[in-house]
């Protein structure tokens, strides 16, 4: 998925010199638009909440990749996001500052008439589908955690760091639209200053308090629900041999998922669809929660006000503060399940 989705990112961003690639692109995503289409008219509708969840998120995920094709929707859609950006920013509040006028459509985030943008929109549209199609909305009362599995090293690598990585500088165009070091500029990978590295270490308390908070919230939906997900991040953390393995799995999180996933999401994502947008596809990317939405809802308001912080800062503060805090609770659970 993650090779498929670097392959035409890349491809769209070739379209600059090669036009032909352009119709090609298009022609893909109306076939495949087809493809979804055939499938939604023979789906069995019940009234099950799984099959109404689950025919909601295909037919939006079919609409969105057939609208998607046209300029009208992708004019429309720029103006709704960035009319959401310039609010939830607090941008709307700094221009009536400082030009005694509220510009709610200043600052454009998503560009109708690009093409990497067109296939940015159609590849988020069917990602966030797919992880929708996995969670279970019955379970939003009484929330279950499934049976924590041991998270392996390797897997962070590859998948959490260095191919979130991979297609970060694929979406922003590496050797084909920039080169690498425009890339980094473009993800925000730049070098903080004193002030920024205070910001990213804020991060780390903020997010244990923003964390405490949730579980004040989940003690007062369902009262065994912190203790599922203590139990939950203790086994998938879990380590034989105390500190020293304790501290590589540790580190291993904070590296692979805190610039991996800040990369992909506040460096490539947020700047061409907005906070909210990447905020809840972050959110939908932790599967592990898959049957308790609770927590998705958790990790996607967090990662909304990690986008605040990225908009007036930079990617390389948010990874400060999303690695120390990977950091700092992989090792609580690991070395203390």
């Amino acid at each position: 998925m993650v090779f498929g989705c670097s392959i035409l990112a890349l491809a769209a961003h070739g379209t600059r010199t090669k036009r032909w690639l352009e119709w090609l692109l298009r022609i893909f995503i109306a076939m495949w638009f087809g493809g979804e289409a055939f499938y939604a008219t023979g789906l069995k509708f019940t009234e099950e909440p799984q099959s109404v969840w689950n025919c909601g998120v295909l037919y939006t995920m079919t609409g969105g990749t057939g609208l998607c094709l046209f300029k009208l929707f992708r004019q429309t859609l720029s103006l709704v996001l960035t009319a959401v950006e310039n609010i939830v920013s607090g941008q709307i509040f700094i221009s009536l500052f400082k030009h005694r006028s509220i510009q709610l459509l200043a600052n454009r985030i998503y560009e109708p008439t690009s093409v990497p943008h067109l296939v940015g929109f159609f590849i988020y549209v069917q990602t966030l589908a797919y992880l929708l199609g996995g969670i279970s909305p019955q379970d939003v009362k009484l929330p279950s955690i499934p049976l924590p599995i041991p998270v392996p090293i390797d897997q962070l690598f590859s998948y959490n760091g260095l191919g979130l990585v991979l297609l970060s500088f694929c979406g922003v165009g590496v050797f084909v639209a920039r080169k690498p070091m425009e890339c980094l500029t473009r993800l925000g990978w730049v070098k903080p200053t004193g002030v920024q590295v205070g910001i990213g270490l804020l991060i780390i308390l903020g997010s244990f308090f923003y964390d405490y908070l949730w579980s004040v919230m989940a003690g007062g939906m369902h009262q065994d629900l912190g203790a599922k997900l203590a139990m939950y991040n203790g086994g998938t953390f879990s380590v034989v041999g105390g500190f020293v393995p304790s501290v590589i799995l540790a580190l291993a999180t904070a590296l692979c998922a805190g610039i991996g996933e800040e990369t992909l999401i506040r460096g490539a994502l947020q700047p061409a669809l907005g906070i909210v947008p990447a905020g809840f596809l972050h959110g939908a990317l932790h599967g592990q929660f898959a049957h308790a939405p609770f927590f998705i809802l958790q990790v996607a308001g967090w990662s909304c006000m990690m986008g605040i912080i990225r908009k007036y800062t930079n990617t390389t503060t948010t990874i400060i503060g999303h690695a120390g805090y990977n950091f700092c609770t992989t090792f609580l659970f690991a070395f203390n399940p």
